[in-house]
């Protein structure tokens, strides 16, 4: 059974960490800590996200926030890492995160499947898996560029992916940093075939086939941070995906676009 609270969050709960570094920036205009100190935030959020799988509608998920950071280990809600080089203007990570991509077959919307020619009885699960890889990061006063590379190492879909990300963080008084942000993912043809796809199982029992192949999906996204009263920060985030033609076109899918907004609370220990 699909986790739908960790599946709405996990890109947004990697951003907590970048919050809780840089809060005593925000509410006192001074790093947080010296280079050899760990330091943790814990905090309250919540989700709004509508999905593009047929059928699943809006979902509003409220979850905690758990944040840990050290000279060499990190702890970023669900997702952790090492840190492999870090000299503020360059962080190189190795990360580990999982993937909560899958979903039931039972949770698709039978008669929005029906309308697309499918019928919900014939499809399988797609599975939640766990993703491993490389991010690296250039940070400087052009703003924050952002790369990254992971591979599905539980085999669900057996795939991988590429990312780049872009943000300018703006600053509005001591206190309000507001980034918008662009970027793009790349999926392989294994996971995109995997999650937008028809399985070759499924096509045996006799529903149409679709391999939508390789595929480039764009987002473009806007975070907000205030820091307020004692190393406490409201932080919301705003991303809107758009689908590639090749995958909106997928038979699973009600909708080529994906819209999620994030607002938490958190303070920094």
């Amino acid at each position: 059974m699909e986790s739908p609270v960790l599946k709405s969050n996990v890109s947004i709960v990697s951003t907590v960490l970048k919050f809780a570094v840089s809060l005593a920036a925000l509410t006192s205009g001074e790093a947080i800590a010296e280079e050899d100190s760990s330091r943790w935030g814990l905090g309250l959020g919540a989700v709004a996200s509508d999905n593009p799988y047929a059928g699943r509608g809006v979902r509003y998920t409220p979850f905690p926030l758990i944040t840990y950071e050290s000279p060499r280990l990190f702890f970023q809600g669900i997702t952790g890492g090492v840190h492999l080089l870090d000299t503020r203007a360059l962080e190189i990570d190795l990360i580990v995160a999982p993937n909560f991509d899958g979903i039931d077959a039972d949770d698709f919307g039978a008669s929005r499947l029906a309308r697309n020619g499918i019928d919900r009885s014939l499809l399988a699960d797609r599975k939640d898996s766990a993703d491993a890889g490389f991010e690296v990061g250039f940070s400087g006063r052009y703003g924050e560029l952002k790369f990254q590379a992971l591979a599905d190492v539980l085999g669900a879909s057996g795939g991988y992916e590429a990312s780049v990300s872009y943000g300018y963080p703006v600053q509005l008084g001591q206190s309000i940093v507001l980034t918008p942000s662009l970027g793009a993912t790349w999926l392989s043809a294994d996971r995109s075939d995997y999650y937008y796809g028809i399985l070759d199982e499924e096509v045996a029992r006799g529903v149409r086939g679709y391999r939508p192949g390789t595929a480039v999906i764009p987002e473009v996204g806007l975070d907000l941070q205030y820091g307020f009263a004692d190393r406490w920060v409201l932080m919301s985030g705003l991303k809107y995906r758009a689908l590639p033609g090749k995958l909106e076109d997928s038979p699973l899918l009600e909708s080529g676009q994906s819209l999620r907004l994030f607002i938490g609370v958190l303070r920094a220990f």
